[in-house]
């Protein structure tokens, strides 16, 4: 059952079999609803947090979650600019637009930190590991670069209006190509998450990135804060996509300061 992949490996080995059991019993062997769903999420990645193992392993998870959350992030933050581009900017939107970059120098840090490490795991043979979903994001990028480039090429040709939802068919072009971008996002993710989980660290790396970690979760919650600030104060036709865009991006960020606190307590540790 793909939910217990919420759960740590060890934990479904031991209890695996008795709590698909109960899912089943609770959906009556049918479609398993949503609470039933989002529970068992909620528990398996507290369970996660709980699993014991090296503080360096718990730094390392720690670490990896808000890259991942960052991730999600970016993807709501491209969407939340674009929708933004009708409204204007002013004081809070350019609070948005620090904070952002602040943290993608903190995730730009993070990678350039692991440069020699990953060297050293390339030089070993470690290519045959990685390859598939380095080649698999490769392959995204590409395609998106195609998709890209003659989309742009159509929208310096269209008006402003038709650019912004009255052209039908270039939507459904640009709603592809942003596709393609969010795959990409999320294959790279996936390949930097695989990769650096097999990295030789050493425990003062470790804690670099966990630092890292803690300036980008600290970015994306101010940039949470300031873009709810700036589209409260804009309203308009845009109100309701920009509340559902936040809450996306206030969800990241509760991922990522999961992720924080859970580097910091291995830190301790």
């Amino acid at each position: 059952m793909k939910l217990l992949l919420a759960y740590p490996a060890a934990w479904r080995e031991r209890y695996g079999d008795e709590l698909a059991s109960l899912i089943e019993a609770d959906s009556g062997g049918g479609r398993i609803p949503w609470r039933v769903k989002l529970d068992v999420i909620r528990a398996g990645l507290a369970e996660r947090l709980r699993s014991s193992g090296p503080p360096e392993d718990r730094m390392r998870a720690g670490v990896l979650l808000v890259l991942e959350s960052w991730a999600a992030f970016v993807v709501a933050g491209i969407a939340f600019a674009k929708s933004a581009e009708q409204a204007g900017s002013d004081a809070a939107y350019s609070w948005v637009q620090i904070a952002a970059g602040v943290g993608t120098l903190a995730v730009l840090f993070g990678i350039a930190l692991v440069a020699r490490p990953l060297s050293a795991f390339l030089r070993a043979g470690g290519w045959q590991t990685i390859h598939r979903p380095v080649l698999r994001a490769t392959g995204a990028s590409g395609l998106t670069v195609v998709a890209f480039v003659p989309l742009v090429v159509w929208a310096h040709h269209l008006t402003y209006p038709q650019r912004n939802g009255s052209d039908w068919l270039y939507g459904g072009a640009f709603l592809v190509v942003a596709a393609c971008v969010v795959a990409s996002i999320g294959l790279w993710t996936h390949a930097a998450v695989v990769t650096a989980r097999r990295l030789e660290l050493t425990r003062a790396l470790l804690a670099g990135e966990a630092f890292l970690a803690g300036v980008t979760t600290l970015a994306m919650a101010t940039t949470t804060v300031a873009a709810t600030v700036w589209w409260t104060g804009v309203g308009g036709g845009l109100l309701l996509r920009m509340v559902l865009l936040t809450l996306v991006l206030a969800g990241a960020t509760a991922l990522g300061a999961t992720g924080t606190f859970r580097a910091a307590r291995a830190l301790r540790a």
